[in-house]
This record gives C-alpha cells, structure tokens and sequence, in this order.
C-alpha cells in the first residue's frame, strides 16, 4: 500500500472528490440550466486540483513537503466549506436561505482549487528557508575551520619549519619533520572532512541499503584496525532503508567516535531495529560522553561562537541523517555513555526523494551553484559518497 499511496494519489483523490460533488449536485437537481451550471463550476474548479497532480513533480519539493501540501488543499477545503455552513446558518437566520447543498460543494471545491496552488507554493517557501539556514550554518562552520583548526595547524608546522636549516643535529631536524607531518596531516583530515560535508550537503538523491551487511562490514573494518575493540551487535535478518548515499561513512563516523574518544574498557553496541514507522540504527557506548554544549548545538542544528563542537564528525554524521529525510538524536547512555540514534523513515521505493532532499531541478540548480564554486565534486555529477567520488 505504502508504494500506492503516494502525494499526487493525495491530490487525484481530492480532486476526484470536488467533481464528484458537482456531478452530485447535478444528480439531486435534476435536469435545467441552472443546475448544470451551478455543477460545471464546481467540477471546473476540481480542475485546478487535478492539474496539480500533474505539475507536482516539477515543484521541486520533499516527498513530506508534498504530503504537507496535500494536506494544507484539505484542510482548506473542510475550512471554506465550514465557512460556507455557517454562512447558509446567517442567511437562514435572516431569512435568507441559499440552497445548501450547492453552496457546500461550490466552496468544499473552492478551497480545495486554492489549497492544492497555494499549498505547494508556501511548503517550497518553508524549505528554501530550512536550506538557507542550513547553507548559513555549513558556512558558519567552515569558517571556524578555516580561522581555529587550519590556523592553528599552520602556526605550529611553521613555527618547527622556522630556522630548521640552521639546525646541524640531525636528529632534532628529524624530530622537526616528524611533528610538521603530523601536523600537516591534521591539516589535511580537516579539510578532507569539511569537503566530505560539503559534498554530503549538496547531495539530493536516496540509495537503498541493507543495513545489515552494511553494519557488518563497517564494524569488521574498525575492529580489523582496533582488534581491543569491544563492539556487540543487535541485527535482524534483513532491514531494507532509502537514504543518503552517505549512510555508510555516518555509520563509520558513529562507530569510530565511540570506540576512539573513549577508554580501552569502553564497550559500543549497535542495534537495528523498528520504531513505529521507521528504521533505527543505534550506536551506544559506555564512554564519557558526549559534551553537553556539543549536543545542545546539534540541537538547535547552528554553531555559534561559545557554542561549538569541537569535531567535524558530528556534522558529518547529522546531515548525512537529515539530507536523506531521517533524523538522529545524540543523548546520555544509562548509567554512562553517548547513544547516537539514527532513525531512517519508511519510504515507498518508487515515489523519489524524502524529507529534504531535493528533485532533480533543485539538483541542477545546486550544480550550478557548486560550479561557481569551483568545486567540481557537485551534486548530480558524483555519486553523493565522498569515499566513492574521491576513488573515482
């Protein structure tokens, strides 16, 4: 049912409503031109609703925007109808009855021929502002990087470069090098990881995972690289999710952040599994925990200048979740620890993208502005997993 029942079947049941109504009126009437009329204008007025079944797609808005509009048409559709009875209730009052049954239908179709235009416009308006805020945050931190992180790793490189030439002890020289790779490789993982994010953000399509395997042969990496690594799993079967092409280097993130920030007595453990109609991936650790400021910011999704998280890996994993339509959740484990919830909503396979991911005119639109970028890792051109785009 769920690969059924879609947004524009929202709208054709909507539309099909307001002309069944006209040619109801017509029914009950009977035969004259008023009556026929009277019908002609309400099933005209469906018309409106209709074409919106058929412009939908080329709005440019998320599989939940689209059911968002559908149900602001029905809503103002039960809201002018309502309005119409307590009209006919004033007229009746004052003596001045209308035929109810005509008005009713006339303003059920009204509504819903402003609703199903007006709808799509105001939902568009919502998510142009969430991708602006959003665009606002990614630029907020990549101007952090830029002024604390790569600043800082620069200074210090640069400061064991200076008079290296003048150093005669081959070993000090040796030492010198050794702490400038380190940091230069610093260097380089941060700004790895800023373009990582970057890539994630402009990204607007869905993949189709089992989340099994892919749990599977992400833990076996960790523990191949940590063999101490205490990692337990809860997995089903089979658990069969659309998300971000990202999904598998968030998991990673996840697992890494718990095993590696956190003592040699740390145990994680991951779990899929259902929650009402959606998918969730749990990553739960014994650690320390994450910082309070930390989740306070992934909270309010935006940095501010007291307020930051120290890692790009949080970032990384929150909008790989949320650019795919899901949404994840960073709490306290009980006694101690982090949980990092991740919950991927059902979707049907064929109906395109969810949550706030974009179709694919946003997507041009978003290659385009890539481009003025510079950047010619853009959404549409590569495959939305910087792992897969970097080997490309």
């Amino acid at each position: 049912m769920a690969s059924i029942v879609t947004p524009r079947v929202g709208f054709a049941a909507l539309g099909t409503l307001c002309a069944g109504l006209g040619a109801g009126h017509l029914a009950s009437q009977g035969g004259g031109v008023g009556p026929l009329l009277e019908s002609a204008l309400i099933v005209g007025l469906s018309g409106f609703v209709f074409y919106t079944v058929y412009d939908l797609p080329g709005w440019g808005i998320s599989h939940s925007g689209r059911w968002r509009a559908v149900r602001i048409a029905a809503l103002t559709a039960l809201s002018f109808a309502s309005l119409a009875g307590v009209v006919w209730l004033i007229w009746l009052l004052e003596h001045h009855a209308f035929k109810l049954p005509f008005l009713i239908a006339f303003a059920t179709s009204l509504g819903a021929a402003v609703g199903s235009r007006a709808g799509p416009y105001a939902v568009k308006a919502d998510e142009q502002l969430a991708e602006a805020q959003e665009l606002a945050t990614l630029l907020s931190i990549n101007d952090r990087v830029l002024r604390h992180n790569i600043r800082n790793e620069l200074s210090v490189a640069l400061g064991y470069l200076d008079g290296i030439e003048d150093v005669e002890d081959d070993a000090e020289v040796a030492e010198r090098a050794a702490i400038v790779r380190d940091h230069l490789s610093e260097l380089s993982e941060t700004s790895e990881r800023t373009r990582r994010i970057a890539s994630i953000w402009r990204t607007g399509s869905l993949q189709s995972f089992d989340l099994v395997p892919l749990v599977r042969e992400r833990v076996d990496r960790v523990t191949a690289e940590d063999p101490e690594a205490a990692i337990e799993t809860e997995l089903p079967d089979r658990r069969i999710v659309r998300a971000h092409p990202s999904l598998p280097l968030a998991f990673e993130e996840a697992l890494r952040n718990a095993v590696e920030h956190n003592g040699d007595d740390v145990t994680v453990t991951v779990c899929v599994g259902r929650d009402g109609d959606a998918t969730t991936l749990v990553v739960a650790d014994t650690g320390g925990g994450l910082p309070a400021t930390d989740r306070e910011t992934l909270r309010n999704a935006e940095e501010t200048p007291l307020e930051h998280t120290e890692g790009l890996g949080l970032w990384l994993i929150y909008w790989t979740v949320t650019r795919g339509g899901g949404a994840v959740e960073f709490a306290e484990n009980d006694p101690r620890g982090t949980v990092v919830r991740i919950r991927l909503p059902d979707r049907p396979e064929s109906d395109g993208p969810s949550g706030p991911v974009p179709e694919a005119a946003e997507l041009r639109r978003r290659a385009r502005r890539a481009a003025m970028w510079g950047d010619p890792d853009v959404a549409g051109v590569g495959t939305g997993d910087p792992e897969a785009d970097e080997s490309a």
